[in-house]
């Protein structure tokens, strides 16, 4: 079984109190997904192959993580933040699939992908199955 130490279990803990950093990260992902395809670097480190899905991956789990973990350390929101968990990934898959045809439709020199939104579901699953069942904070009773 996977655990974090402690130390890396506080700071989840402190970025996780307050909802600014799930927010920001929130928005901080919409803003990257929004950027004009002229924005986006193609040489040296940005040319690797797939290196974007990784990029959807990392995003799009880190709000389910954030805000997954916002909900299990507030303890009015306690109960049900299991569901929380499984809720948040579904809204990011949902985000994803949205910003896509956001891309597509209104924003310059970017296009549809449907890798992109298997990357942004991989990573909004991912961090729900770790919040739910790896993550050592998971025995805080709903």
């Amino acid at each position: 079984m996977l655990y974090l130490s402690g130390s890396m279990t506080s700071l989840f803990q402190r970025l996780c109190s307050k909802p600014g950093f799930p927010i920001g990260w929130t928005l901080l992902t919409i803003a990257l997904l929004c950027l004009p395809g002229s924005s986006i670097p193609g040489n040296g480190l940005f040319s690797i192959p797939h290196l974007d899905k990784v990029v959807h991956v990392i995003l799009f789990g880190g709000i389910v993580l954030f805000w997954g973990g916002y909900y299990a350390f507030r303890a009015q929101a306690r109960a049900g933040w299991r569901k929380k968990a499984i809720l948040w990934a579904v809204l990011s898959i949902t985000l994803g699939i949205v910003l896509e045809f956001v891309q597509f439709n209104f924003i310059p020199l970017r296009s549809f992908d449907r890798g992109d939104i298997v990357a942004d579901a991989a990573g909004s699953v991912a961090a729900s199955l770790f919040l739910l069942f790896l993550y050592p904070g998971r025995q805080i009773k709903d």
